[in-house]
This record gives structure tokens, sequence and C-alpha cells, in this order.
């Protein structure tokens, strides 16, 4: 999921997209992770050596001197697990030293962001002030998976191009037809501009990384963090390796076994609701938008009605701001109960004074330089597409029935979002192997739900502890995605389950709290 990266996204034809899928390499054969197969030991062996970290362009103040504080370096990882003589790529590394000594210290904890397609290197600087009672014990070490920003990225065009299927603006393609024409055109531009390495990116390959990273950090277990996608990736690791699984932490829980169209719509759903769930809480707040949630729900459908059919305002930055920016600004504002009162302020400014200064930056970069290295929505796309083994029959009409259904669940969130549906028409069937995870034997697994979490609906959390079989669930009763960082409730339990290795009784909650001002 992207968003945090802001949503996250997902077909073939069996009939009409054949031709095609012959044409695209299938994914490579994942042999067991702890059994008989190719020499690694070069790999597991290898010696890294850490330098200061340079800074992006675009980073400042309190990000730039965590940067400043980080070492950086390269893990070499072979392209092809099932075949490392095909060759190597080197995965972009960052890491915060730990101050701990002696029996304080306990080794390393390793840390996914999301996406898929989110850049560890440049998460852990933001993060790094929330995960302080981590770094009491341990190193905090993160890390650009096998196909995105440093670490030889998936290639589609730009940014445009594979972003026009992660299902984050209005506008949709008019017909299942055109959507599925739209993702083979992109699979074709990402087959021809990445290369080789496409046919192994994919969380199945991305958890063997992380274990070799785990042995060059010289931990025999792997600590691990892991927020939205990166609960995926931490579940897919503890049933690859349940033996060397030590304390982790799944935030933000993604589902492992539902399909596109089932992703799709508990989205549509839970963004719908997430939307709601701010109207009511701009009115009691006494916001500018309205005194009943009736009232800032009108205001809101004014705004949106000021900036469709193509209708669009100039900011200050003489940019053109369109209806699919204020989608996006909505979107990226109910990932965080924090960003409420900025979208209620933004709004306000869009219909009293035609000004989306504030809503622009509401949207992802906003008011940054990318990193020149960025591609998370091809990567995402990439991803997800190898870890999907589901390619409905005929995708023109499941997306025309998708669409139905979306816009029905939420006339402003559901339309874009059938595209998901069928993003990966043009892309080989993938992995089944995260389906099938059952109970792997790993330790106790500390997963942890919200209740009001729009892009991850907690009944993902609550069937993934299930399905790992020692996931003891911690509920947030509060609104947004992630509960690590909106809750010191959460972030308490999950520090003591690092430090100590208990977990809290299954069951146990953590009230929502509000955001800090």
């Amino acid at each position: 999921m992207k968003g945090e990266s802001k949503l996250a996204r997902r077909a073939i034809a069996a009939g009409a997209g054949a031709a095609l899928a012959l044409a695209l390499a299938g994914p490579a054969t994942v042999t067991r992770a702890d059994g008989p197969g190719p020499d690694l030991g070069r790999f597991y062996e290898q010696k890294i050596g850490w330098e200061p970290c340079e800074p992006t362009e675009g980073q400042t103040g309190e990000l730039l001197d965590s940067v400043r504080d980080m070492e950086c370096s390269t893990l070499s990882v072979p392209v092809d697990y099932a075949n490392p003589g095909k060759g190597a790529i080197a995965l972009a590394l960052a890491r915060i030293r730990s101050a701990a000594h002696g029996d304080e210290r306990k080794g390393s904890v390793v840390f996914n962001f999301g996406g898929p397609g989110e850049s560890g290197v440049d998460g852990l600087a933001a993060f790094r002030d929330l995960a302080a009672g981590i770094d009491k014990h341990y190193d905090l070490v993160s890390f650009d998976p096998r196909g995105v920003a440093r670490s030889s990225p998936v290639r589609c065009g730009g940014e445009d191009e594979a972003g026009q299927l992660d299902g984050e603006g209005q506008d949709a393609p008019g017909t299942g037809a055109a959507a599925v024409a739209e993702a083979q055109r992109v699979a074709r531009a990402c087959r021809a501009k990445t290369g080789p390495v496409l046919d192994h990116v994919g969380t199945i390959n991305t958890s063997r990384d992380m274990d070799v990273l785990r042995a060059v950090l010289g931990d025999n277990k792997l600590n691990y963090l892991g927020i939205s996608y990166g609960t995926r990736l931490g579940a897919v690791y503890a049933s690859q390796f349940p033996k060397r699984t030590g304390r982790m932490v799944l935030d933000a829980v993604d589902t492992l076994r539902g399909t596109a169209e089932q992703d799709a719509l508990a989205q549509t759903r839970g963004f719908q609701q997430a939307l709601e769930a701010f109207f009511a809480g701009c009115a009691q707040q006494n916001c500018e938008l309205g005194t009943s949630p009736q009232q800032v729900a009108a205001t809101f459908d004014r705004a949106v009605a000021k900036l469709a059919g193509g209708k669009t305002v100039t900011g200050s930055d003489n940019q053109d701001f369109t209806g699919d920016d204020l989608h996006s600004a909505v979107q990226s504002a109910l990932y965080s109960q924090a960003s409420w009162p900025t979208l209620s302020a933004g709004i306000a400014a869009l219909l009293d004074d035609d000004d989306p200064t504030v809503l622009a930056a509401l949207n992802p970069g906003a008011g940054t330089d990318d990193a020149p290295a960025s591609n998370s929505d091809e990567a995402m796309l990439a991803i997800n597409c190898a870890d999907d083994p589901v390619r409905p029959a005929d995708p023109a009409k499941a997306y025309d029935s998708v669409q139905r259904q979306l816009t029905a669940e939420s006339p402003y969130f559901g339309p874009g979002s059938a595209a998901r549906a069928v993003a990966c028409a043009g892309w080989p069937a993938g992995t089944d192997y995260i389906r099938r995870i059952d109970r792997p034997g790993a330790p106790k697994i500390l997963v942890v739900g919200g209740k009001g979490d729009p892009a991850t609906p907690y009944p993902w959390a609550r069937d993934t502890a299930r399905q790992l079989g020692s996931g003891v669930l911690l509920t947030y009763e509060g609104e947004g995605h992630g509960a690590y960082a909106a809750s010191q409730c959460v972030r308490a339990k999950a520090d003591a389950f690092f430090a100590t290795g208990t977990v809290p009784p299954e069951g146990t909650s953590c009230p929502a709290e509000e955001p800090d001002e």
C-alpha cells in the first residue's frame, strides 16, 4: 500500500492477454529458505563498511540533521536466489548507531516503512525521533528494497506512468477495455525500461535479502518493525525463516489473502469511513466548514464541485490545482488525524479565496524535491503484481463490475479505485506463497491494528495475526494509518516488547489519542 505512501496498488487476462503473458517472464522459482539450495556463502559472509550518509536535495532542518547522523552502505545480494551465478545487485543501507553498551545493547532493529516502494534510507531519517525508545537498545537499520529508489530501481517511464494505476485520482478510464489496455501498456514500458531485475522483485526475494542483511549485521535473529506493506514483508520473513525471527512488530497490517478487487473494496470503504470521521471531528471542533457533520459534508461537496469537470484554480506558485490534486490532498490528510485541521483550513481557503496553497502542501512530496532515485509508484506496481497470483479471466468485465460496486460504496473515492483491480493486466501471475502462509511456527509477533485505519482496515490485522499463528493482536481505538506513530500507548508497548521480549496480553487495546499540537 502506498502512503503512507499513500495507497498502494495492483491483472492479466487468461484469454485476451495470453500472448502478452507469454512474452513476459514469470517469477523465479522459490526454494526453501532453510533447505538445500545454491551456495550463498559469499553473500552471507560479506563485510560492509559504513560511511556518513550524503543528504539528498530538499532535505532541511531536523531531517537534514538526522541524515548527517546516519551511516550508509550497500549490501550485495543475488539477482536470482535460485541461480546466484546470474549476478548481484547492491541494496542501499542506512544505520543510526545506538549509544547503548554492554548488556543494554541488543543488536539491530530493521525497519520497512511501507509502500511497497518507499525508500527505507529516506524513511529512517524521518522516523528516528519516534524510535527513540528502540534506539536505547538497538541500532536502527533500514534499506531500499530491491527495485526501489537506490537499489536497482524499477522504471516504467516515470512516476506518471505507473501512477495512473494507483487509484488516487477521481478520474478513471471510461471502460474496462480502456483500463486494461492502459495497464498492459504500462507493463510493456516497465519491461522495456527495467530489464532482467524485474523478474526478481517482490516480497519473497526481499525477505531473503533481509536475511542476508541480518547475518551481515551480526544478528542471530532478525528484530524488525514493519509498517503497512512492511507487515507483509515481515509476515513473509516469519514464514520463510521462523527460526531466525526475533522480536517483530507489525503495525498497520496489510492483508495476506485478499484479491485485488477485495482490497480495493476494503480500502474504498475505509477511506469513506475516514472521510465521514473527518466531517464529524471537524464539526465537533467548530471548524471553518460547519457546525454539524452534514454542514461540513455539504461544504466539502462545494469544494469538489468547484474543481469538477476539469476546472482548476491557480496557486501562488502559478501551478494549476485540479480535482485530482484535491483528491490526493484529501486522501493524504486522512492518513493522519493530525492533518485534519490543515485539511479543513485548506478547503476553506479554496472556497473563500480561490487559494489552493494549503491543500497543495498536503500532497505527497509537496515543498520538497524528491530524491532523483524516487520510483515509488513504479516499484509499488511491480512488487504488488509479483505478489499477486490471481488474474481475472476477463479483466475488462471485472473492472466494470468493480467500478460500479466501488462507486456505490463511495462516490468520491470509488470511481478512481477500480483501476487497482486490473493494474496487473499485462504482468505474469505472481507467487501464491503469501496466500498460503499458515502458522509457520515463528515466535510471538506483536500485530498492531487501528480501528480507524483507512488504508489497512482493522480486520486485516486480526486475520494476519490468525494466519501467523503466533500473532498477538494489539488494538488502537483511534483514527489514522499507523498506530506506532499516533499513539504513545502503542509505542510504549512495542518498545517494551523490543526491550524485554514480553508481548502485552491478547486483547489489549490502547485508547484513541488526540494528535499533538
